[in-house]
């Protein structure tokens, strides 16, 4: 039996950012990294007013891999947990199968997060850059052309708009449990990552790894191991 893996990326990231973790993998689960509109293979593509239409765009991506697989689970890392987490809710309000696991990464619950970020795809160039340093996960070079620079800054900007502007509502707890992974020393994360218990009927396991807010890089090893324990022990899909 395999597993579908499907990856959500953060701010500025691509598909390629997951597709390193590949060789990583256990045989038996099948990476799935979403393409966001405005980059990567959809570079032409525009990008999303909103997170809602994040989702409408994600959510057929999402369905032909949950009805094509024997199983399916769900990770997003920082504006990825955000679309993730939308996208359960959408799943679930269409009567879709939930995911067998979903790890949500380096994103606060979302009442916690709720007043952050909003004004930061507004800076000008030089303060949004620093931001971008203080975050991490940014290759030096991209501070070094120009050309690079010229080409990220748009993608960047239009996902802190995204994430700056996304408006929580309250809504019945997810039929499912999470797990949520943070880095020991992001300082980006608001409030107790133990706040996301509220969001799932079977809560929630927490999981912290050594480094920053970009710790599924610096500690892809232990990250991939953690997916692969708990993907290949996963239980049967959940409906809703």
């Amino acid at each position: 039996m395999t597993i579908s893996l499907i990856c959500l990326p953060y701010a500025g990231g691509s598909a390629q950012v997951y597709k390193r973790w590949t060789n990583r993998l256990h045989p038996a689960v099948r990476l799935v990294p979403a393409e966001l509109a405005g980059r990567g293979s959809r570079m032409g593509e525009p990008f999303y007013a909103d997170a809602a239409e994040a989702v409408r765009d994600l959510l057929p991506l999402v369905l032909e891999t949950a009805l094509g697989s024997d199983s399916y689970a769900l990770f997003g890392h920082s504006m990825g947990s955000l679309l993730g987490y939308e996208i359960l809710h959408a799943l679930r309000e269409e009567g879709f199968p939930l995911p067998t696991t979903v790890f949500l990464s380096g994103r606060g619950a979302p009442h916690c997060e709720q007043e952050e970020t909003r004004q930061t795809h507004m800076l000008p160039d030089g303060e949004f850059l620093e931001e971008l340093k203080r975050l991490g996960g940014m290759p030096s070079e991209l501070f070094q052309h120009q050309e690079l620079l010229d080409m990220f800054m748009p993608i960047l900007r239009a996902d802190f708009k995204l994430v700056g502007e996304y408006e929580h509502r309250m809504r019945p707890p997810l039929p499912l449990r999470l797990t949520v992974l943070n880095g020991k020393d992001d300082d980006c994360v608001k409030g107790p990552l133990c706040e996301w218990e509220r969001y799932a009927t079977e809560g929630c396991e927490l999981m912290l790894f050594e480094g920053g807010h970009f710790f599924l890089h610096e500690r892809e090893r232990d990250v991939v191991a953690v997916i692969n324990k708990m993907l290949t022990e996963a239980p049967a899909p959940i409906y809703p």
